[in-house]
Formats: structure tokens, C-alpha cells, sequence
């Protein structure tokens, strides 16, 4: 008779047979602007976007061409063709069907069928990122409004979803918010104070306000607008009610807790949306190259931080979580468990890093600029894109389980957390404990909080 299989086999079996999903990538090209970095006046530069349809981006070189094939120094210009996207949306697409194309079916999975979920933003800074994901100024007050961003639309989504359903299934929405900047992590809701980043990758202690209506998220996303740091740079002016050139990555977090009222079970699942920020060229932000340690000193110290300095650090950033993707890609295929490393870097490297795990459905959203002057820039953008379509990881739902037992277990930790807390000393070698054990006793007592709370519904 063979042998009964372990429960660590089974799970390495049940792995192995579940199916590898690829990334949801959408482009979105923005429209020339009148004036600034991204008009059609700006310097040509060697590398230029050609065409965007038909399913396909073009660039070339860009190069004076002598009998249409050639250089006049022999040269051959060589288009580069990506095809990574699943969609493209060109400079007349609205902001309705890039959220279609890009996160409708995300939203649907996050409350319907039980899955995690990321959608990031990436590209050149004044590409329209961050336009993309809040909405154009006019629609901060209206979450209905024609020109409301990726956020406020899934928003209201998520509650038409639970409609469907609110005969049998009880929920409570809540949102949090992150800045990482200048290699650290702070709570957008609390006034900017540090985050910890726990050894699962996920924050701790964020505070969180309750969406309780698709209204709730537009005070929660003023909070958010306030509280990022952003800065006017030559690509990306402020003026207007627009603040500038965003100088951090923000990731606004849904957290969904719903309770089967038949069965008991309850089901938690996270949607993460992230405005990244854009990725430059020194030249062309209008700034100078920065040390990059002289440009941390200067923020620890509280001195001002030069643009070129914020810059290289978000290059800095950007290539880790791109040297993740790489590598989460090679050991997925090989159908071997990802490891993440902790020490990776940064506060952002390290918490990006461990959604490739399998652990979220996800979808990312390309922003290229069509002007003459931005052409390197389109294309690193499109070469990010292409690395992160090549991303396969095996994605399972969350399990649903029994809400009592989940109370309770709760409990014991919240319990168990303020306990440690409380036994840790301000001062002394034992004090270095006390920043990590101070989040973990509010993000446990949250966690205690808000399932209670759902079974009272």
C-alpha cells in the first residue's frame, strides 16, 4: 500500500496543479500637452514612439534617414515592437473605459470570488498616473463624476457588487493608506507617521477609516492628496488645484470582511491600488544627479531634498521591484515557492515585492507620453511593462472560515500582542522592540474590532 502523503506534500502537490495567471497590462497613452515636457515642441531625442494601435506599440530610432531605409551614416533604424498589452487606449480614451479595461474584473474577483487583488499605475512622471487613479480635479467632489479615477469608480462598484447580495451576506469596507518616500513607509492617515512593514511584507497598524457609503471615499482620498508629498517639476507643473509631479508611491488599500449569514463563514480579501511614482530623467525634470546618500541624510536630518535627489530614489526603487519581478517570473515557472528576501532595500521594494508570491491577482496600467522629448523615457516604460507581462504566478481565493472561530483566535492574539507591548521597556537594548510591538498591538485590536463589528451586522 503506498504511503499516506503528508500534509506538506499535499500541499506541494495541490500547488504544482494550480493554474499559473498572468498579469492583467493595460497602456494608456496621454494627449500632447499645449506647452511644457510633454508638448509636441520639446528636443527630439534618440528614441520616439511611432504608433500605438492594432495591438501594438512601435518605437524607432530616430534618425535622419537618407533614402527612407538608412541613415546617412548607414545606420539602420530598427523598430522596436511590444505587444505586451491587452489593451491599448490611445489619447481619446475616458476615464470610464480605461477603468473597464483595465480594473472591472479585478473589482468583480475581489468581492465575488474571493481573491486578493493589486493594480498598480506606472510610468514617465506627467504621464497620468496619478490622473488616472484619483481622477481629474474636477471630480474630487463626485465619485460619480465623468472624470473620476480608478479608485472612486471601484468604489462605487464593490457597493453595486454587495448589492447584489446584501439578502444573504453581511460586509464591513474599510480603507487605509500608504506614502513610501524616501525609502520609508508612513501612514497617510495618521499624520505621516512610520509603518512598519511586517515579515509577511504586509504593513502593520495602518489606521483605516470605514467606507460605508461610495461617498466615504472622497473624503478619505482628500485625506490621502493632502498628506502625499508632491513637488512642481518642469515635466510636471503644479498650478491649478494640481499639485505637481507626485515624489512617492501611494497605495490606497481596501480590506473587505463578509459574512455568509446562512453559513456562518466570513471571507477577508484586500484590494490594493497603487499611484507609483514616475519614473525621469534627471535632464529632464529640471534637476541635477544626486548622491543618493547625501539625498537620505538630507531627509533625516529634516534639510529640504533637492528634485534630483527625490528622483533617484524612485529610479532607485523602481529597479528593485522590477529585479522582483524578474525573479518571482524565473522561480514561478520553475514551480518553486518564492522567497522574498526582507532586506531588499527599501520600505517599498520590500512590500511590493511580496505580491508577486502568488498571493493577488494583478493588473498594471502603462502611461506613455506620445512628445518627441519623452522618448526614452516611453521606452524604459514599455521594456517595465514587457519584463512584468512575463510574470506567471500560481493564484489561489482566500478560504472563507467560520467567523466565531475567527473572533476568537482574535482575540487571543490581540490579547497576546497587548501583553508583549506592555512588558517592553522605553529605554534599554529591549527597547528596539518597542516600535514593532507598538503597531502590532493596533493592528491586532483592529483586526478584533472590525470582525466583531461584522458579526453584529
Amino acid at each position: 500500500m503506498a504511503p499516506k502523503a503528508t500534509s506538506s506534500t499535499s500541499s506541494a502537490a495541490a500547488a504544482d496543479r494550480v493554474p499559473l495567471r498572468e498579469p492583467h497590462v493595460v497602456v494608456r497613452v496621454r494627449p500632447l500637452a499645449e506647452e511644457g515636457g510633454h508638448s509636441a515642441n520639446g528636443k527630439h531625442v534618440y528614441k520616439r514612439l511611432v504608433s500605438w494601435d492594432n495591438g501594438e506599440i512601435v518605437l524607432d530610432d530616430n534618425v535622419e534617414l537618407g533614402d527612407g531605409q538608412r541613415s546617412k551614416a548607414g545606420v539602420l533604424s530598427r523598430p522596436q515592437v511590444y505587444t505586451f498589452a491587452r489593451d491599448i487606449l490611445g489619447t481619446d480614451a475616458d476615464q470610464e473605459s480605461v477603468y473597464k479595461s483595465s480594473a472591472s474584473e479585478l473589482v468583480r474577483s475581489f468581492v465575488q470570488d474571493g481573491y486578493n487583488a493589486l493594480l498598480f499605475a506606472y510610468g514617465q512622471t506627467g504621464t497620468g498616473k496619478t490622473h488616472t487613479i484619483f481622477g481629474h480635479t474636477s471630480s474630487w467632489d463626485d465619485v460619480n463624476h465623468e472624470q473620476a479615477g480608478i479608485f472612486p469608480r471601484a468604489v462605487v462598484d464593490i457597493f453595486k457588487e454587495l448589492r447584489s447580495k446584501s439578502a444573504t451576506t453581511a460586509f464591513v469596507l474599510t480603507a487605509s493608506a500608504m506614502e513610501f518616500y524616501m525609502c520609508q513607509c508612513t501612514d497617510l492617515l495618521d499624520g505621516n507617521k512610520p509603518c512598519v512593514i511586517g515579515d509577511d511584507h504586509a504593513p502593520l497598524g495602518l489606521c483605516s477609516v470605514l467606507i460605508e457609503t461610495p461617498e466615504d471615499a472622497i473624503q478619505f482620498m482628500t485625506t490621502v492628496r493632502e498628506n502625499r508629498t508632491a513637488r512642481s517639476t518642469l515635466m510636471n507643473q503644479a498650478g491649478g488645484g494640481h499639485a505637481g509631479s507626485s515624489r512617492s508611491h501611494c497605495a490606497m488599500v481596501l480590506t473587505l470582511r463578509q459574512l455568509d449569514r446562512g453559513s456562518g463563514m466570513c471571507l477577508k480579501t484586500t484590494l490594493n491600488i497603487m499611484d507609483m511614482a514616475g519614473a525621469e530623467r534627471p535632464s529632464s525634470t529640471g534637476s541635477e544627479h544626486e548622491d543618493a546618500i547625501k539625498a537620505v541624510m538630507d531627509y533625516w536630518r529634516g534639510a529640504p531634498v533637492t528634485i534630483g535627489g527625490q528622483g533617484f530614489i524612485v529610479n532607485y526603487e523602481l529597479s528593485g521591484l522590477r529585479t522582483a519581478v524578474v525573479q518571482a517570473t524565473e522561480q514561478h515557472k520553475k514551480r518553486k515557492p518564492l522567497v522574498n528576501p526582507k532586506q531588499l532595500g527599501t520600505s517599498f521594494i520590500e512590500y511590493a515585492s511580496g505580491c508577486f508570491s502568488g498571493s493577488a491577482l494583478l493588473a498594471m496600467i502603462v502611461t506613455l507620453s506620445p512628445a518627441p522629448s519623452c522618448g526614452w523615457e516611453t521606452w524604459f516604460s514599455c521594456t517595465y511593462g514587457d519584463d512584468l507581462n512575463k510574470l506567471r504566478a500560481p493564484v489561489l481565493p482566500q478560504a472563507a472560515k467560520p467567523l466565531d472561530a475567527v473572533i476568537e483566535q482574535a482575540e487571543k492574539t490581540a490579547t497576546k500582542a497587548a501583553a508583549d507591548l506592555a512588558k517592553t521597556p522605553a529605554s534599554g537594548p529591549s527597547a528596539k522592540y518597542l516600535p514593532k510591538r507598538t503597531v502590532q498591538a493596533r493592528h491586532d485590536a483592529r483586526e478584533f474590532e472590525l470582525f466583531t463589528m461584522l458579526k453584529g451586522l
